[in-house]
Parts: structure tokens; C-alpha cells; sequence
């Protein structure tokens, strides 16, 4: 990929901010984190593909695999490489490493293919893995720190107060205040491809774009439980299967269909679950046994706007999945991108039910409802489309800077009170996509990080360094 030069110019003022100055303390898990965020973390490749072994070989992941959905280790049809030797078979994750003997898979003869045991903690003693047959095991220990950036917990928003770096913002000439959100926008945006592509390396593009658009319907509450029901229903798996059985899948295993009784829906709606029941009751018994020991997360219903509901989002990817190649289409070469058939694309889909219905309890609405908003959209774009194609064709970085800016939230306004107090003048820098994803990136990264009420911070000060 190309560098982004605003990215760098951004990334090196960050850092001189900081010099002669304690070094800030990266964002860490403070919350703990359960085996299957954890598993979620490692199949989306954020810990990256290469590793040294416990006893110092170097471990490369060539294919991670499927993410089993059944008994037996937690990934299959794997292939690594040890010291330049290729083995293929299955990993196990677990969270220490004494789980492989406390679970009893050292005397399972179902995880006798595994090649690799992953884990985050282990005994001060040395400990052996080995299957069955008393096969030792390739052990690599891993650390959440590497991830801390992208698994950032959700925290507490800074006090919606005035900081000391607004006197000077304001003294500032408007083009450089432009350019320094032009250029921390272009690190966020950085930021995001560098993860995405970490997927692509991972999973393979489409796959990648999958789960990304995914994540993207379940908006700010239920992007954690799209991303692990993509995961677990991969694109190769529900491209092999016609539109029925793949939409009774993703409903199925979401748990909106065992959570609705058909009492309780309209005559319509109990058209529309019969027809996913008709191939749900086929799958249902092995997933459920599945299900039972991995449950998905819950989906956070409250305060969720109809439009936002989950079940309709679910209904949006089901669309998208039946159009899969217009949707992807324009994502596979930067030289072929067109935002404007992308966007159309995405703002015609429909569906049969999901045009007319916000969740499957509600009264069908008086006139169809878009599937898929203009709002929506354009967190695609700011989200996958974007990221994914810009360090590729680095001219569709002024494309990107022309995005209209169609909503903001808590977060944004309490950055732009922040940054540039209530009288106004803020609202001259958040007219555009990347005025917002720079006043985020700024706010992140400086005042989320000072615990001295500003008084501490060395942002202020510094900011006459940026010509």
C-alpha cells in the first residue's frame, strides 16, 4: 500500500507533542474480555500472522482456517509454518494454558489435528501440550497489548467543557486549522485501512469487505455481535446456499427466531417466519448445540431507533448477499471504483419483507422504507470503502475530502465544545466527513488521554508548530 503522507505529518506531530514529556500510556483492555472476543480478535488477524514459539521457533499462519461451529478445536483446516516446515491441521485458543488438560483435550482424540495452541497466560512452571497420542504441540503465547489500539474499550466521554486549546485554535489561521484536520483525518482514515487490510491479509478481500459492511449495520450498540455472526457464518459458506436457506441462517442463528413467539406478530410476519422456520428446523439442532457453549452476544435493543433495529439491519445484509457481486464489485480494484454506482447500488437494495417492517413485531409501515439510508451509506464509505481503496489509489483521497458531513454524535459535539468552545465557530469545521474524523482523531488522542483537566496537557502549546 501506499503511505499517506498527511497520515505521516499527522503521526510525527502526535509524537513530537509528546516528546520531553512522559510517554503516553497506550489505551489497554482494562475490562476482561471473554474466550470468544478473544477468538473473534485472533480469526479478524489482529494479532497479526507471525509468532515465536514458547520454545523460540518462528510461527507463521498461512490460513487460519474455519472457525468451527461444532465440538472440537476452536478453528480447523488450518496451516502454519514452524521454523519454514508447513503443517496443516486445526488451532486451539484458550485463555490460559492449563485449560487444554483442565478440558481434557490431551485425552479427546478430536483435537489429535492440532497443530498450534494458542494462549494468553500460563503457569510459571513450564507446561507441555500434547494430543492423545503424545504429540507435542506448538505452543505461542499471546498478548493482548499488541491489540490495544483496536480493541480500545468503550469509555467514559471527557466532561463536555471548555479546554485551553480553544484560545489558540481560534487565534489560528482557518487554513491551518483545516490542515491539521485534513491530516488527522487522514491518520484515522490510515488507521482504519491498516486494520482492514489486515483482514483482507487474513481472510481474502471479499471476505474482509464481508465483515466490514457487516460491522457497519450494527451502527455504534450491535457492531460486535454483526462482526461475530459474520465470523461465524463466513461469505463462502452462505454464497454456496440459495437466498432461503441463507437468510433463514442468519436469523437463525442470531437468536431473533427462538426469541419471537408467532402469537405475538402479524399475519404478515407469520407469512415471512414460516418461510425461515421451513429451513431453519433443518439446521437448527447443530447449531444450537453450538450455541449453547458460544453464545453470540447480546443484541442491545434499548434505545435503538426502529430504523436501527438489528433484525432490519440483518434483513439489509441478507440483501446485500443476494446482490453480492454489484456490492463487491466496485470494492475489488481502485482503478474500477465508482462511488456514485457504489451508493446506488447500495440505496436500491430491497427486500420483500424488510422494505415494509421495522422488526418483526412491528405493524408493516404505511409506505416502504429504505433498506439501506443516505446516512448509512456514507459510513460505508467512511468505514470500508474508503480505507480499503485509498493506500491503493491514493488520488481518491481528494474524493474522500469532498464526503458531506450528514450526522454527528455525543462524541463530536463534546470534541467541538472541547476544541472550540459554544460560540460557534466550530461549526465551520464540521461541514465535511473528514472535518468530523479529524475533530475525532485530535480528541482521541489528546483529550481522552490527559487525566489533568487540560492543565497538563502540552497540545496547547505545541499547536503554534503546526504551520
Amino acid at each position: 500500500m501506499t503511505p499517506l503522507p498527511l497520515a505521516d505529518r499527522y503521526a510525527r506531530f502526535r509524537d513530537a507533542v509528546f516528546s520531553g514529556v512522559e510517554e503516553p500510556v497506550l489505551p489497554s483492555i482494562t475490562t476482561p474480555m471473554s474466550e470468544l472476543d478473544l477468538q473473534s480478535l485472533w480469526f479478524a488477524g489482529a494479532f497479526g500472522g507471525k509468532f515465536t514459539s514458547t520454545d523460540g521457533k518462528t510461527v507463521c499462519i498461512t490460513d487460519f482456517g474455519t472457525w468451527n461451529s461444532g465440538a472440537g478445536p476452536d478453528f480447523t483446516g488450518c496451516a502454519i509454518t514452524v521454523d519454514g516446515e508447513t503443517l496443516r491441521g486445526d488451532i486451539e485458543l484458550d485463555p490460559d494454558a492449563r485449560d487444554w488438560e483442565r478440558h481434557q483435550h490431551g485425552a479427546n482424540a478430536d483435537y489429535d489435528r492440532v497443530v498450534l495452541h494458542l494462549f494468553f497466560a500460563a503457569p510459571q512452571e513450564r507446561f507441555f501440550t500434547r494430543t492423545s497420542q503424545h504429540r507435542e504441540v506448538t505452543q505461542v503465547v499471546l498478548n493482548t497489548a499488541v491489540i490495544a489500539n483496536d480493541a480500545r474499550p468503550n469509555r467514559n466521554l471527557a466532561a463536555a467543557r471548555l479546554g485551553r486549546c480553544a484560545t489558540p485554535l481560534r487565534e489560528m489561521e482557518v487554513s491551518r486549522v483545516q490542515s491539521m484536520l485534513e491530516s488527522a483525518a487522514q491518520y484515522r482514515l490510515e488507521m482504519k485501512s491498516k486494520r482492514l487490510h489486515r483482514c483482507v491479509d487474513v481472510h481474502g478481500r471479499d471476505e474482509a469487505v464481508y465483515q466490514a459492511l457487516a460491522r457497519a449495520l450494527g451502527y455504534r450498540n450491535n457492531q460486535q455481535p454483526f462482526t461475530l455472526l459474520s465470523q461465524r457464518l463466513p461469505l463462502k459458506q452462505l454464497l454456496k446456499i440459495d437466498a432461503a436457506k441463507r437468510e433463514a441462517l442468519l436469523f437463525g442463528v442470531s437468536g431473533f427466531l427462538e426469541s419471537i413467539r408467532v402469537e405475538d406478530t402479524e399475519p404478515e410476519t407469520r407469512a415471512y417466519l414460516r418461510q425461515l422456520w421451513s429451513e431453519w428446523w433443518k439446521r437448527r439442532n447443530s447449531c444450537l448445540r453450538w450455541l449453547e457453549e458460544h453464545q453470540l452476544p447480546r443484541w442491545k435493543l434499548a434505545a435503538t431507533r426502529p430504523g436501527n433495529h438489528p433484525q432490519r439491519r440483518l434483513g439489509a445484509l441478507a440483501a446485500m448477499l443476494n446482490v453480492w457481486p454489484q456490492i463487491v464489485a466496485p470494492l475489488a480494484d481502485a482503478t474500477r471504483w465508482s462511488q456514485a454506482a457504489w451508493r446506488e447500488s447500495l440505496l436500491a437494495l430491497t427486500h420483500e419483507f424488510w422494505s415494509t417492517h421495522y422488526t418483526l413485531l412491528a405493524a408493516p409501515a404505511i409506505k416502504p422504507i429504505a433498506l439501506i439510508g443516505e446516512t448509512r451509506v456514507q459510513e460505508m464509505l467512511a468505514n470500508v470503502a474508503y480505507p480499503l481503496l485509498v493506500p491503493e489509489r491514493t488520488r481518491l483521497w481528494a474524493e474522500y475530502l469532498e464526503l458531506p458531513a450528514l450526522l454527528d454524535n455525543q462524541k463530536l459535539r463534546r470534541a467541538v465544545l472541547r476544541l472550540f468552545g459554544d460560540d460557534g465557530s466550530g461549526k465551520n469545521f464540521t461541514r465535511r466527513l473528514h472535518h468530523q474524523q479529524g475533530l475525532l482523531q485530535i480528541y482521541e488522542d489528546f483529550c481522552l488521554e490527559d487525566d489533568s483537566a487540560c492543565a497538563n496537557c502540552p497540545f496547547p502549546e505545541r499547536l503554534k508548530e503546526w504551520s
